[in-house]
């Protein structure tokens, strides 16, 4: 047989031609594929006729081929001619492989075809890449699910909480208390003044005193003493339910409840200008607290939320929430006060506790409290020692330690009237230390020295 002298058609020509099986005892190739030992008549036809095998190679450059048998269709296919052994090429030694590399040209040439393995080979890829894909998207899930639940971490691990949590304290405790012993008034003051239902009090620069007497529905001014200097009706408009006051520096603020504004006073009680009136956000507010900066907290049961003004009266901030008795809920606070540290005590009228929060709204602690009315509402005062003072409209002044804890109880009494019905409402400090307590029931002020 001639020997071809194209690489490709020696190497099939090679293959095509047997392989020695092992058991014919001769080593021997076996033309045509033929093992009558173990074949029998499988290879071939009908009539006896031995039938070239199917072959498939494996091209170095071109990947899987694929060869028809010689009874098959021409043209695209080629038919191998059987060769010897001593057919198959070998590689000389400093031969480059481009000279053993089938190109496609060569494999045109050859009548070889292509097309159906390189569409298959595509898709068996395209099918790979989309089931890696898969699967590296189900890994993503499987360790996100890890990281955010925790799930499948070691016994004993701490596992980080993805968020903030707030305190664990839904409800507060039930109210009860410590007695301590009776406190006596030091002083009483204004009862010729004629006040009628004063909220609350405070002590000016110069040591006056300035009333809110609400159901006067005026600003009383009283001198050191008691005795009323002047009296106060009139400012943007005529005052209709002065509720809370609150001063700074050379400021008085008084919050007219009726009216949902906030009027500016210097401390000698000219008017100087109402810095907002917004009966939305402002009407039927009940307490007013100021703090060092000049800012401004407003309570207001109505609207149930706390809001912050800036000293000229423009809304910074509304702290509010939805009805409820969570850390985080209100309903219907009716006071507000402010700590050395900035954070805001409110009295929660109907969950009938105090909340301690950051000015920016977050829950910090609370308290029970006893119960009481938006118009005649618990009144709150943080001390210098620590200690939070709250008024009991039921005749008596409660002081909670420092930190928290059961507060005690002091019940009130007006010098020479051990049984006068007594009504303690708002709250603040003199400059002495002691206590001024607006009683609204017995239409007067208490001077008062705490424990």
């Amino acid at each position: 047989m001639e020997e071809s002298d194209h690489p490709l058609e020696r190497d099939r020509a090679t293959f095509t031609a047997g392989t020695a099986r092992e058991g014919d005892g001769t080593g021997q190739p076996v033309a045509g594929g033929q093992d009558p030992a173990t074949h029998g008549d499988g290879n071939r036809d009908g009539g006896g006729q031995a039938r070239a095998p199917r072959v498939r190679f494996r091209d170095r450059s071109r990947g899987r081929l694929a060869q028809s048998s010689p009874g098959e269709a021409s043209g695209s296919t080629a038919t191998a001619a059987p060769a010897s052994p001593g057919d198959a090429p070998t590689r000389p030694v400093g031969a480059t492989l481009a000279a053993y590399t089938v190109t496609p040209e060569q494999t045109s040439a050859a009548g070889v075809s292509r097309a159906p393995a390189t569409a298959r080979a595509a898709r068996d890829r395209r099918r790979r890449g989309l089931f890696a894909a898969v699967l590296a998207a189900i890994l993503l899930l499987f360790a996100l699910s890890r990281l955010v639940g925790g799930s499948g971490s070691s016994a004993g691990a701490p596992v980080a909480s993805p968020v903030a949590t707030l305190p664990p304290a839904p409800t507060v405790a039930p109210f009860a208390v410590a007695n301590g012993a009776p406190l006596t008034a030091t002083a009483v003051l204004g009862v010729d003044a004629k006040l009628k239902g004063p909220r609350e009090a405070v002590e000016l620069p110069d040591g006056r005193i300035a009333v809110a007497d609400t159901d006067n529905g005026r600003l009383a001014i009283l001198d050191n003493k008691g005795k009323l200097v002047s009296s106060i009706t009139n400012a943007a408009a005529p005052l209709q339910q002065p509720f809370a006051l609150a001063t700074g520096g050379h400021d008085l603020y008084v919050l007219d409840a009726a009216r949902g504004a906030v009027e500016r006073f210097d401390t000698d009680g000219h008017f100087v200008r109402e810095i907002i009136h917004d009966p939305a956000q402002l009407q039927s507010a009940r307490g007013m607290v100021i703090n060092r900066s000049g800012r401004l907290y407003v309570a207001n049961p109505r609207s149930n939320e706390i809001v912050a003004l800036s000293p000229g009266g423009k809304v910074i901030a509304r702290i509010t929430a939805p009805l409820g008795d969570g850390p985080t809920q209100y309903n219907q606070p009716s006071d507000v006060a402010v700590g050395s540290d900035y954070s805001l005590y409110i009295y929660d009228n109907i969950n009938m506790r105090i909340k301690k929060e950051k000015s920016s709204g977050f829950f910090i602690a609370q308290w029970p409290a006893p119960p009481s009315d938006t118009f005649h509402s618990v009144h709150v005062l943080p001390l210098a020692d620590g200690r939070l003072l709250a008024s009991d409209p039921g005749g008596s002044l409660l002081a909670y330690p420092a930190g928290g804890g059961t507060p005690t109880r002091y019940p009130l009494r007006v010098p020479g009237q051990p049984s006068a019905p007594l009504q303690p409402l708002g709250l603040s400090l003199t400059s002495a230390g002691d206590i001024l307590v607006a009683d609204g029931l017995g239409n007067r002020l208490l001077v008062v020295t705490l424990p």
